[in-house]
């Protein structure tokens, strides 16, 4: 899931702005870095630790870190938006998100022609992937992380149109909306949509940064407790899996949000895990699932404890080089050549 979250940009308040370098937030990296390793441990321990029912409660630290990244994906989208206009805001997700994933796409391609125990899919299952568009064209995704990815992605466009033309207007409604609507699809197909799911979660987070904004007013913090409750029912009736593990991780990861805002609390460790969650989020299964399968189950504890700990370190090693050699020559390259897609954005617009 996800979540290769932005940098944040704009406006800042409160104690945040001591721990705030060029456009990174720290103490919101710590909290990325949490919900990445949040994942891992939910993939990785059941693979080798931990077993039966108990295993089924480790699996949900998964969900609980995606929800975190929706959270926090919600708050700095929101918040950048304040500053940027659509154009911009859309060019920096672009380069943000798509040079890494269509690598990490390749990789996976050449890995499944190989046969390195590694499905291999279509043609044109590969180019429904590599638009983003494999839920639309109802394919099978690549790889069993891009879920949470196709939903951040449409999150960016639709509150990306949504602030162009209506601000702030109305945003607490959203979710509300959003979740009859889901009711209403649940009722026709007897399926809700994953979608409609979880884009309340995002909306959480935007409270989330209205409250900070307003200097933690009661009012705004009474909306972000009624919208927290409502996105928490929704993927409890909609989703289905783990549903009252998902009220408690969404409930407690805006209440651990608002903590870390006010009290601007971070670790350099964390941290760091924060600003490679993305290329770890990408790449953490595919190497993962490759090296236990190479080890094998280990006899004893302690063993298969040293292998979990090893695979993480070799996966965050990857994605340490997916970052600094594709993330931020990517993010580089943007502010570059920005104005020029400016540019040539607006002159689409006047056509």
């Amino acid at each position: 899931m996800p979540h290769a979250l932005p940098a944040a940009v704009g406006l800042a308040a409160g104690p945040a702005v001591a721990v705030q370098r060029g456009e990174r937030i720290q103490t919101l990296d710590f909290f990325r870095g949490i919900a990445i390793l949040m994942v891992i441990c939910g993939h990785f321990l059941p693979q080798r630790l931990v077993f039966g029912d108990l295993a089924a409660s480790f699996a949900t630290m998964g969900r609980g870190g995606v929800i975190v990244f929706f959270l926090l994906s919600g708050y700095l989208i929101f918040k950048s938006l304040q500053n940027c206009n659509i154009g911009a805001f859309l060019c920096r997700r672009f380069f943000k998100i798509f040079p890494a994933y269509w690598l990490n796409l390749l990789v996976l391609f050449i890995a499944g022609q190989l046969g390195f125990g590694l499905a291999s899919h279509s043609n044109a299952t590969y180019l429904a992937n590599f638009a983003m568009l494999s839920d639309l064209f109802r394919v099978a995704n690549v790889s069993s992380v891009y879920w949470t990815l196709l939903i951040e992605v449409k999150f960016y466009v639709f509150i990306a149109c949504y602030f162009h033309w209506l601000g702030i207007r109305f945003v607490s409604a959203v979710p509300l909306l959003f979740t009859v609507a889901n009711a209403t699809v649940f009722v026709l197909r007897g399926q809700a949509s994953q979608l409609l799911t979880f884009f309340p979660v995002f909306f959480v987070g935007i409270q989330v940064f209205l409250a900070e904004k307003s200097g933690w007013a009661r009012l705004n913090l009474l909306r972000l407790a009624s919208t927290g409750l409502l996105a928490g029912l929704n993927v409890a009736l909609f989703d289905g899996i783990y549903p009252l593990w998902s009220i408690a991780y969404i409930l407690g990861g805006a209440a651990a949000m608002v903590g870390l805002l006010q009290s601007g609390f971070s670790t350099g460790l964390l941290a760091f895990f924060g600003k490679v969650s993305y290329s770890n989020y990408l790449y953490h299964t595919l190497v993962g699932y490759s090296l236990f399968e190479w080890i094998g189950r280990q006899q004893t504890v302690a063993s298969n404890l040293i292998a979990v700990a090893a695979v993480m370190a070799v996966s965050t090693w990857v994605a340490y080089l997916s970052y600094i050699l594709v993330e931020l020559p990517s993010v580089r390259f943007c502010k570059v050549h920005e104005p020029r897609f400016l540019l040539r954005f607006s002159m689409l617009r006047r056509r």
